[in-house]
């Protein structure tokens, strides 16, 4: 099975950014936030931006960072948890990447996604404790279609690491390298 890079997936909280950049730094290969690149080309924070264009535009734009990234070789992809993601986006995703979601335990989310208050779009803060239980049985359904689930509720980003690099050795996947022609070869 060839692939080209690694994308994390998970509800906002996982750890998805902490975990995404830790993991590139250890393959030596690019970290791409989503997120971030979509806030770049927009020239707003993600928020700004989806409350003034809206869901659906919001939505299309996500899709073609997402169509640009998942081409990508020895990348590390972050995919923005503000949604779920759908079969159409997994599929995308899945074509050149190895899916790793990163779960946990709901008083971890809400701890990491309350440190932000305003930060992300979709965020009920005044009731957290019931949004993540919402958004955690929304993102069940997700688990199934990804290649690994990893829990980042308890142990350091150096172990969750580990944990991820050893799922990876162990299903034996082998990744396509990027040569310095442009040219693509196995490793």
């Amino acid at each position: 099975m060839m692939k080209r890079n690694i994308v994390l997936v998970g509800m906002m909280g996982s750890g998805k950014s902490h975990i995404g950049r830790k993991l590139a730094q250890r393959l030596k290969w690019q970290f791409v936030d989503t997120d971030r690149r979509l806030e770049r080309a927009v020239g707003m924070t993600i928020a700004e931006f989806y409350n003034e264009a809206g869901e659906t535009i919001f939505r299309e734009r996500e899709i073609n960072i997402l169509h640009q990234v998942s081409r990508y070789h020895e990348a590390v992809i972050s995919f923005g948890g503000n949604f779920p993601m759908n079969v159409d986006t997994y599929r995308i995703l899945h074509r050149n990447g190895v899916i790793v979601a990163l779960s946990s335990e709901p008083y971890r989310v809400e701890e990491r996604v309350g440190r932000h208050i305003g930060k992300r779009p979709t965020v009920d803060y005044d009731d957290l404790h019931n949004f993540v239980r919402t958004m955690m049985k929304q993102w069940e359904d997700v688990y199934p279609y990804c290649d690994f689930t990893i829990d980042t509720t308890r142990g350091g980003a150096s172990y969750i690491v580990d944990t991820i690099v050893e799922a990876i050795h162990k299903e034996k996947i082998q990744f396509a390298k990027r040569d310095r022609g442009g040219k693509t070869h196995e490793h």
